[in-house]
């Protein structure tokens, strides 16, 4: 494709939670024989990418080096192609990045299909650069998703990583779920806006409860989602459950939030062989009530991210849920609103999602 310049625009913070300076990098002139060069057209704002910004993941090793670029939930269009990538990607095709790529595609737990569990991982903004750049490289054209199809593409780059966890946990509990068996899914926040469309596309036999302790999250997600029972978290929110469920308790509890201010409560409202799924990175270490999850039985099984079969089935249905109005913060490429972004997202002040729109 014409028109690529030798060098494009980055996003990068020098310091632990220092601004983020947009400078200009080479752009890559080879493309692998069976990858892309992926022009970006809009990039998520995740947590994580805060979290790493702000040295939280210090202790793991992350960032590997500063400067650092951060961005995993991509959408762009094929600005070139390698020889070997088959004619139906054609330059211009709309895309998703799977961002979660195995860095060795023999690993046993890759066979399996579990391909964000790769021993070695190539993973935008934590294993390598990330994609709050103008353009990046795929090594292989099966890690991208056609967007073809869609009225607007902006929009769905959260599915890489919200709406992609987001699908497999609530994929993951299914088996557990009988007909009009309660679902309790804990923060509605940027994961759980999705949750909760997730439960009712999967589980449309079951009903949803979600909670959060904001006001404001609760009547975001009301107007997105409906259908739900919507509950602020109190002193009595364990009662205020009971009375929802008339005693019978939850079978399944999605925690996206997974601290001690939810996992040693939420996991008392489940009932006999109900299944509590952490999702949630934002606590390090939780105290969980042994004696009643051992009477009854309970399950507890965790979610990270998806693999990239899961990730295709998130796009095939992604008409299916309100992706678009989930967006509810759109900023432009440029230092001061990469800057005003991520501080927006620290302070708590974006609901649902935000973007970052080239």
């Amino acid at each position: 494709m014409t028109g690529i310049r030798k060098t494009h625009k980055a996003a990068f913070f020098y310091e632990i939670a220092g601004p983020f300076k947009i400078d200009e990098v080479p752009t890559p002139e080879e493309v692998p024989p069976y990858g892309l060069l992926v022009k970006t057209r809009s990039v998520g704002i995740c947590h994580s990418d805060l979290h790493l910004w702000q040295g939280d993941y210090k202790s793991i090793g992350l960032p590997k080096s500063l400067p650092w670029i951060v961005g995993h939930e991509i959408v762009g269009t094929i600005a070139k192609k390698g020889s070997l990538v088959p004619e139906s990607l054609r330059e211009g095709t709309p895309v998703l990045v799977y961002a979660w790529q195995p860095a060795d595609e023999n690993d046993e737990i890759v066979a399996e299909g579990y391909t964000q569990l790769a021993s070695r991982r190539r993973r935008y903004a934590f294993d390598i650069e990330g994609g709050l750049q103008e353009y990046i490289v795929v090594p292989h054209y099966k890690y991208v998703i056609p967007l073809e199809g869609f009225e607007e593409i902006e929009s769905i780059a959260p599915l890489g990583c919200a709406g992609l966890t987001t699908y497999n946990a609530v994929k993951k509990i299914r088996k557990y779920i009988r007909p009009d068996d309660y679902i309790l899914i804990v923060g509605l926040g940027g994961l759980g806006i999705y949750a909760v469309q997730w439960a009712k596309v999967l589980l449309p036999e079951a009903n949803i409860i979600a909670v959060d302790i904001r006001e404001e999250a609760l009547q975001f997600a009301s107007k997105i989602v409906r259908d739900v029972v919507y509950t602020k978290v109190n002193a009595n929110t364990i009662e205020i459950l009971n009375e929802i469920t008339k005693g019978r308790g939850v079978r399944a509890v999605i925690d996206l939030v997974s601290n001690n201010n939810t996992v040693p409560i939420y996991s008392k409202i489940l009932t006999t062989k109900g299944v509590y799924n952490l999702v949630g990175l934002m606590g390090h270490e939780v105290t969980i009530p042994t004696q009643i999850l051992i009477r009854k039985e309970i399950v507890i099984i965790t979610t990270y991210t998806g693999s990239l079969a899961d990730q295709i089935n998130v796009i095939k249905l992604a008409k299916k849920i309100n992706y678009k109005e989930v967006i509810s913060e759109r900023f432009k490429f440029t230092e001061e609103d990469v800057n005003k972004a991520f501080n927006k997202l620290k302070e708590g002040k974006i609901l649902g999602r935000g973007i970052i729109v080239f």
